[in-house]
C-alpha cells in the first residue's frame, strides 16, 4: 500500500523551465558564450545534482562567475509567470485524502523552492522537503533520498516517485520503489502524459 509519494518540483509540480532556461540563457550570453538548446538545458537539469550542472557547461574558471549571473537572474525572474503544472493540484488532493503523505525532493535551493511553493499555495502539501545545497550531496544521491526519511527508509512497496527526468528514476532506485515519469521520453516504470494519470496508476497499488 502506498503511504508517501515523493515529488519532483522543476517541471512535474511547478511549470518552471521557461525561467530556468532563461537564466541560463542570460549566463551563456553574458560570458559571450553559445548557448546551448533548451531540451540540452532541460535533460541537464533532469539528469545531474545541482552542484554538478554548472561544471557540465562551464569551464572551472568561470564556474563561479556563471553562478553569480544565474542567481541574479533567477533572484528577479523565478516568481515571473510562475504556474501549476495542469493536475498538480488534483494529484496533491488525491493523495491527501487518500491519507498517502506527498514529500518534495528537488534541486532548486531551499530559499527559492519556500518562495514558490508559498506562491502557488502548495506549501500545504508536503511535510518534508529536500532542496539543493542542504546536504553534502543533491538529489538523486543516496544522502538526500536518507534524508527525506531523517534515516529511516521505507519499504518499497510503501511509496512511489513521481518527477519528470532521469534523477526521478534514479531515486526510485535508491528507494527500490517505482517511478512515474511524467511528459519526458526518459524510461520510467509507468510514463504518462497528464499528471492526472498518476490517480490511477497509484490507487492500483
Amino acid at each position: 500500500m502506498i503511504k508517501y509519494v515523493v515529488f519532483d518540483w522543476d517541471g512535474t509540480i511547478a511549470h518552471t523551465y521557461p525561467n530556468i532556461i532563461r537564466a541560463y540563457q542570460y549566463v551563456f550570453r553574458n560570458l559571450g558564450l553559445e548557448e546551448p538548446s533548451a531540451e540540452q538545458i532541460t535533460e541537464a537539469i533532469g539528469r545531474l545534482q545541482n552542484k554538478d550542472i554548472f561544471s557540465h557547461f562551464f569551464d572551472s574558471a568561470l564556474i563561479d562567475r556563471a553562478k553569480k549571473l544565474y542567481y541574479e537572474y533567477i533572484e528577479k525572474y523565478h516568481l515571473e509567470n510562475l504556474k501549476a503544472v495542469s493536475g498538480a493540484k488534483e494529484l496533491l488532493d488525491f493523495c491527501v485524502g487518500r491519507g498517502i503523505q506527498p514529500l518534495l525532493m528537488t534541486n532548486k535551493r531551499t530559499k527559492y523552492i519556500y518562495e514558490e511553493l508559498k506562491t502557488l499555495g502548495f506549501e500545504k502539501y508536503f511535510s518534508k522537503v529536500v532542496a539543493a545545497g542542504e546536504l553534502s550531496q543533491d538529489k538523486p544521491h543516496r544522502i538526500a533520498c536518507e534524508a527525506l526519511f531523517e534515516g529511516k527508509m521505507p519499504s518499497k512497496n510503501e511509496l512511489i516517485v513521481i518527477g519528470d527526468g532521469k534523477a526521478d528514476v534514479e531515486v526510485a532506485k535508491c528507494y527500490g520503489a517505482q517511478s512515474i515519469i511524467y511528459q519526458n521520453r526518459v524510461q520510467g516504470d509507468y510514463n504518462i502524459t497528464h499528471l492526472t494519470d498518476a490517480i490511477e496508476i497509484i490507487k492500483g497499488k
